[in-house]
């Protein structure tokens, strides 16, 4: 009898060992249930599962500490599965409903990153310019730098920001020049010289500014325009000079 009784004491308490480690059902989970399998997803970057975990967290335990931390999480994690649509989607409602959060610096500028993301392809290094695409997302991601600089100008995100905003605006800068180089093969030298004269006066020290001036010169000389195209000659040969100039002292 002894015998029998240990025997089942010995069962019970193995059934309860074995209980306790079987996984339970996602319907009985807690808020930190979910947290936890989002973060495990997260660290080992599987995205798509992290994804999932972090917005059924926020969709049953939309408020507390966990679904706060949810939100940039989730946001990294749309970032990093290249849908930037999304994770911009998040870090706005963050923004929203966490006016003071310590973390608002990273949130700004992960949703610039969002907005820089969506006009990258990977053919970019070697085959494609993103400069001949649609800017909208370019001005977007533009503006999304120059909100964070303006509203945390010391925080450690604004030398690579500042960094971004001259490459971006380079980007826009030769896309303006490409149009104005269709308009000059079209023969719309007057549409020609006038984009050129935009992109010098909206992006000053872009990178195609000679071209840009090069190219209004020859579209003011194809419509008789000489002292037009004089004037921008001179502004060329200046700009030449100062190239000169500042090699010169490099080499120095």
């Amino acid at each position: 009898m002894k015998h029998s009784l240990l025997s089942l004491i010995v069962l019970l308490t193995l059934a309860l060992q074995a209980c306790s480690l079987v996984e339970k059902d996602e319907s009985e989970w807690t808020v930190k249930d979910f947290y936890e399998h989002a973060k495990d997803a997260y660290n080992s970057e599987q995205w798509e599962s992290a994804i999932g975990y972090y917005e059924k967290l926020k969709a049953y335990y939309p408020y507390g500490k966990y679904a706060e931390q949810s939100y940039l999480e989730l946001a990294y994690s749309y970032y990093r599965y290249d849908e930037p649509e999304s994770a911009q989607r998040e870090l706005e409602e963050f923004i929203r409903l966490y006016p003071k959060h310590s973390a608002l610096p990273y949130a700004y500028y992960l949703r610039a990153l969002s907005a820089d993301s969506i006009n990258k392809s990977w053919f970019d290094s070697w085959l494609t310019d993103p400069a001949s695409r649609d800017m909208d997302s370019t001005q977007e991601a533009y503006n999304a730098y120059l909100e964070l600089l303006s509203r945390f100008p010391t925080s450690k995100y604004s030398a690579k920001s500042r960094e971004r905003l001259i490459v971006l605006r380079n980007r826009m800068a030769r896309h303006e020049y490409q149009v104005a180089e269709y308009y000059f093969k079209r023969k719309a030298y007057l549409a020609s010289a006038n984009r050129a004269k935009f992109i010098i006066e909206t992006y000053p020290r872009s990178v195609v500014n000679i071209y840009a001036l090069q190219l209004m010169r020859d579209a003011y000389q194809e419509l008789g325009m000489k002292q037009n195209a004089d004037d921008a000659q001179a502004v060329i040969d200046l700009n030449l000079a100062r190239i000169e100039a500042q090699e010169k002292a490099d080499e120095d």
